[in-house]
């Protein structure tokens, strides 16, 4: 915003917020009776089915029951934590503000430390993903790269320079897709790419790739001058691109041309979860859901508009979403 994460505007005045509340203390997060109604940003699923979910005041839930019954863990920190990946049913990560990274190796029942920096230059971490056991890139604010290369262990920052604007700056990083182990994708926050004959600036929404392992990385072209806070990739090889105000486009050859996707809905796309072949879901800004299928695209918003931030597939009936008003199981047969 994953602009502040992926997350995206207006819900980012609402991370600033437990930023500026968090003070970065060194404290642990304090388990709270309400904490699954709380601000909440990331949510994974694992193959054992055990869902994990992050958020606001280093608040980190875990549920066993599909999504009913949710329990809060002892975290070391009150930072805001903005997004969780797992390698495995037992080994985990997860990052957020201060430059914070959590692992675990029970499954997501105890956190420890593993990096922390104050730095108002870059001041958040959006996205981590592992890449293999031992290889972890996390992604954020102002061109933030770190690497891992032992597992979470110790950290190295990177800048990279193909990634930069036509100054030389740095727009933010919101989201992070491994597709193989030597091909990623990056999506993040529009960037100035040029001056026009009139002597105005010229944006792009940031797409980039690199086909080498990270070790050079090329910013694709796309047709909008926006920005993008999520990727997605379905088992057919199509990838998608979403963002600010209901923009989503799709790429079948890797990223060299792009498809506009009309969505009658003004609201940003925050996360995207796909069901099957034929049928995926969006969620985001002012609390919209859309059900995309091969027939029909339902949109609805949620009642009191809090927005919704991640979303994973339970079964294919059942979805939890996470967001700013906590914790939803929701059925799309009954949606």
């Amino acid at each position: 915003m994953k602009a502040i994460t992926k997350y995206a505007f207006p819900l980012v005045f609402l991370v600033i917020t437990a930023f500026a509340s968090s003070c970065l203390e060194a404290k642990p997060a304090l388990i709270a009776d309400k904490a699954a109604k709380s601000l909440l940003l990331d949510i994974v699923k694992l193959s054992s089915g055990r869902l994990v979910t992050v958020g606001e005041r280093g608040h980190i839930l875990l549920s066993d029951d599909s999504g009913i019954e949710w329990r809060q863990v002892p975290v070391p920190t009150r930072e805001p934590l903005t997004a969780v990946d797992f390698f495995d049913d037992k080994r985990g990560i997860a990052v957020g503000f201060s430059q914070t990274v959590l692992l675990t190796n029970d499954g997501g029942e105890s956190w420890q430390l593993s990096h922390q920096e104050e730095s108002f230059e870059q001041p958040a971490l959006f996205d981590v993903q592992f890449i293999t056991e031992d290889l972890i890139v996390a992604v954020g604010s102002y061109g933030l790269y770190l690497e891992s290369s032992d597992a979470g262990e110790s950290w190295e920052s990177r800048e990279i320079e193909g990634l930069a604007d036509y100054y030389g700056y740095f727009s933010h990083f919101y989201s992070f897709k491994k597709i193989t182990e030597d091909y990623w994708v990056i999506a993040g926050e529009k960037y100035i790419d040029g001056i026009d004959d009139d002597g105005f600036e010229t944006s792009s929404a940031l797409v980039a790739e690199t086909r080498d392992g990270g070790e050079t990385w090329q910013k694709l072209a796309t047709p909008y001058d926006g920005s993008f806070f999520g990727i997605q990739l379905d088992d057919a090889g199509n990838l998608y691109v979403y963002g600010l105000r209901g923009n989503l486009y799709i790429s079948k050859d890797q990223g060299q041309s792009w498809q506009g996707q009309f969505l009658s809905t003004a609201s940003g796309f925050h996360d995207m979860a796909i069901i099957d072949t034929n049928r995926w879901v969006l969620v985001g800004t002012g609390g919209v859901l859309v059900h995309k299928t091969l027939t029909s695209t339902d949109i609805q918003k949620r009642r009191d508009l809090k927005g919704r931030t991640s979303v994973v597939v339970v079964d294919e009936d059942t979805l939890i979403v996470v967001g700013e008003g906590g914790v939803e199981r929701l059925s799309l047969s009954q949606q």
